[in-house]
């Protein structure tokens, strides 16, 4: 079995670059793909190993069999006697990233995932696994839903997988049958961990028969009708749960657009005041005890009021109440009130202080200090409701050390780990400096070292084969080639101290050479955007060395420069395609740069924008062009259902104005009624269907709307007559003759 490691090439076709994820069954390395030039995702398994094959290709199978642009779509897995892979496109990143946001950032991701699902559901596929892992994020940041290792396919799942136990339903857990149900509780799962932080019921894992999911606690306020939805999706009894992705889509979207969805609740572990037991004893003191919770009352309304968002409104909702076990006592002391009044005063800072750093992800980075606080403040509650009071301000004063103690490391922290990502990006290893990035944006989410080192990473990740090239270049004395290579790379990442501390041992190296110089000076003109003054350099350096080999790859940069600029003239031509709403041709020009460079992130953002208003315009004028078909109840319903899509384009659209005014028209036409004569003998019985039975007569008006319609004439003794009429619109009347005339011998 051979082992998995940076610059190993699989297949004879990817050169692995980094680990991004490791499962138990599979690695998932980012690669460069040499067939096409490209880099990939791979899945990864060693060994031969049929099941982990059929596995592979089973997955495959259930992405080309969905049609979805938020479905990561496989490539065909390969194999050879040592390895067996299943590329994939590069995303940005997952949802994990997420968690603990602000609900406002999730919610729209939520329905966009709902819609995936709805195709899923749609197409006999159930995933089964969701999780914020399984959810990529692309780099226009919409979802990108992978791992269907274990989905169900027309209610068949592989024997024995569940998943996570954390996002499996009750029903999964015991190995029912699939359902989309199961996927109703998974985004319900999701979206638990997302708000709070952590799945449900971590970090122990639930057992096959528990059904209660702990009350969610989210890190920001939430609306109370998503809470509540939440609770509808892990619900313990399927039927209880929306029935559809559709359903669970359209009251996310009525969340969004509801002047309610302004309003928030943030669900709270412990009250702000500690509680104090009031005996019969102790009704004389009734007056203080209540002096006390105005007290509370009023520093909890000074402190909770101006953490809230401008718009929000944040309800405080206690979660449990602490037990109050005090004995009775005859006398409550003076020194008694003070200490009760001094821990309640003091318990709200702390918990003030608790909040914040919990606001801020503390514990993610906080250690034991932080997890040691919060325990310290429940014991001081504790032995305040037990009227230890010494002891609970004893301990309370211990828990605000400790927290303390990690607000005071907070800068230290986020300096260490800003260190260790920009080391990581030197070194290449962008997995880790990702990591290290997204726990510096817990702690301060606009801190700009930390945007930009992740703007880094995305800008450097394709650059790293080059870097590495560079490196080897050097070891082989080949300085020339090595300080293009490290120019190549600070063009991008001017800050990336690896390809500086190269560039300038490579241009020591050759500072004696003219043509170096030369080459040096073509290099750093390309590098500035000064593209004459490049071809100026190059042209004395070829003139040195006519057959320099840099020469070759210089004159390809340059060249790569004026295609730059011609693809930008492309872009500004689509541009005006979408303004002047030629959809079909926008589509069909970003189709082709894709065809050319798939890697073309604007022409991929661009595709995905004008699909949907290509096929919404093609289908209106499908229905223009052939408005007969308003006739059918489905069609006329289909054209409905496009009317509403339309609405719900903003901006200025005259085109699309334009097809839904015809249609509008079209669709007044067809629903005029159109006079319609059934002439008989008064004695074959007439039934015309989908309008109604209408029994013997020789003559009858009806008001029919156009379309096509059956007639059937019965009369005992006579072979039945059936008539199929068209009414169409615009005609003055319709006349029918339908009579029994055939006798049966």
């Amino acid at each position: 079995m051979i082992a998995l490691v940076k610059g190993h090439k699989l297949i004879d076709r990817f050169v692995l670059l980094e680990p991004l994820a490791q499962g138990g069954r599979f690695e998932i390395w980012r690669a460069l793909d040499e067939s096409r030039g490209t880099q990939a995702a791979l899945k990864v398994a060693t060994g031969e190993d049929a099941a982990r094959w059929e596995s592979l290709q089973r997955e495959c199978s259930i992405s080309q069999r969905l049609d979805h642009p938020g479905v990561l779509r496989f490539d065909e897995p390969a194999r050879d006697e040592s390895v067996m892979v299943l590329p994939m496109p590069l995303a940005a990143g997952d949802l994990r990233p997420l968690r603990g946001k602000a609900y406002t950032q999730i919610v729209p991701l939520l329905i966009e995932l709902c819609d995936v699902l709805d195709h899923l559901h749609s197409r006999g596929i159930i995933h089964r696994d969701l999780k914020p892992s399984n959810v990529l994020l692309d780099f226009a940041g919409h979802i990108r839903l992978t791992d269907f290792e274990i989905a169900a396919i027309d209610g068949m799942a592989p024997p024995g997988a569940m998943g996570s136990p954390f996002s499996a339903s009750p029903q999964q857990r015991q190995d029912l049958e699939p359902s989309i149900l199961d996927d109703i509780y998974g985004l319900g799962a999701l979206s638990y961990e997302l708000l709070s932080a952590y799945p449900p019921y971590f970090p122990t894992k639930p057992s096959a028969t528990e059904y209660q999911v702990p009350a969610l606690k989210p890190v920001h306020p939430v609306p109370p009708v998503l809470h509540a939805l939440l609770q509808r999706c892990l619900s313990a009894d399927p039927l209880l749960r929306p029935a559809t992705a559709r359903e669970l889509r359209e009251d996310l979207v009525t969340l969004t657009r509801s002047p309610e969805s302004i309003r928030a609740i943030r669900v709270e572990s412990m009250r702000i005041e500690p509680p104090l037991a009031v005996t019969s004893a102790r009704r004389a003191w009734l007056p203080w005890v209540a002096g006390v919770a105005s007290v509370g009352l009023l520093a909890a309304t000074f402190w909770v009021l101006p953490r809230l968002a401008p718009g929000v409104s944040d309800v405080s909702v206690s979660r449990s109440s602490p037990a109050v076990t005090a004995e009775p006592a005859s006398i409550i002391s003076e020194e008694e009130k003070q200490q009760q009044a001094l821990f309640n005063e003091r318990y709200i800072e702390f918990s003030r202080a608790l909040e914040e750093l919990d606001s801020q992800a503390a514990g993610v980075w906080g250690g034991e200090s932080f997890g040691a606080a919060k325990s310290m403040g429940e014991l001081a509650l504790a032995a305040s409701s037990a009227r230890d009071l010494s002891l609970a301000l004893d301990r309370l004063g211990l828990a605000m050390q400790r927290l303390t103690r990690v607000a005071n490391e907070r800068p230290a922290t986020l300096a260490k780990l800003l260190d260790t990502a920009n080391m990581a990006i030197d070194d290449g290893r962008l997995e880790i400096a990702r990591q290290s990035l997204e726990r510096a944006l817990l702690i301060d989410p606009e801190h700009a070292p930390a945007i930009r080192g992740l703007a880094r990473i995305v800008a450097l990740g394709p650059l790293l084969p080059a870097l590495v090239e560079a490196e080897t270049a050097q070891l082989a004395y080949d300085n020339l080639r090595a300080l293009t290579l490290y120019e190549q790379v600070l063009r991008v990442d001017a800050e990336n101290a690896r390809a500086r501390d190269g560039a300038a041992r490579a241009r020591r190296a050759l500072s004696s050479d003219r043509y170096a110089a030369a080459i040096g000076e073509s290099l750093a003109a390309l590098r500035a955007g000064r593209s004459e003054a490049a071809r100026d350099a190059l042209s004395r350096a070829r003139a040195l060395r006519s057959d320099g080999a840099e020469i070759g790859a210089l004159q390809a940069e340059l060249a790569a420069v004026g295609e730059r600029s011609d693809l930008q003239e492309e872009r500004n031509r689509i541009r005006e395609l979408e303004q002047a709403e030629n959809w079909g041709d926008a589509l069909k020009a970003y189709e082709g740069l894709l065809a050319k460079d798939r890697s073309l992130e604007f022409a991929r953002s661009g595709r995905n924008r004008v699909v949907p208003r290509a096929e919404l315009s093609r289908r209106l004028d499908g229905l223009i062009g052939t408005p007969a078909r308003l006739s059918a109840p489905e069609v006329r319903r289909e054209a409905e259902r496009l009317l509403a899509e339309a609405a719900r384009v903003k901006g200025d659209a005259p085109v699309l104005r334009s097809q839904v005014e015809q249609l509008n028209t079209a669709l007044q036409i067809y629903d005029k009624p159109i006079k319609t004569v059934f002439q008989s003998d008064g004695q074959t019985r007439i039934v015309v269907q989908r309008i109604g039975i209408f029994g013997t007569f020789t003559r009858k008006e009806l008001q029919l709307k156009p379309g096509r319609y059956v007639v059937v004439g019965t009369r005992e003794g006579f072979r039945d007559v059936r008539r199929e009429i068209n009414v169409t619109p615009n005609e003055p009347q319709v006349v029918v003759d339908v009579r029994c005339t055939e006798v049966i011998s």
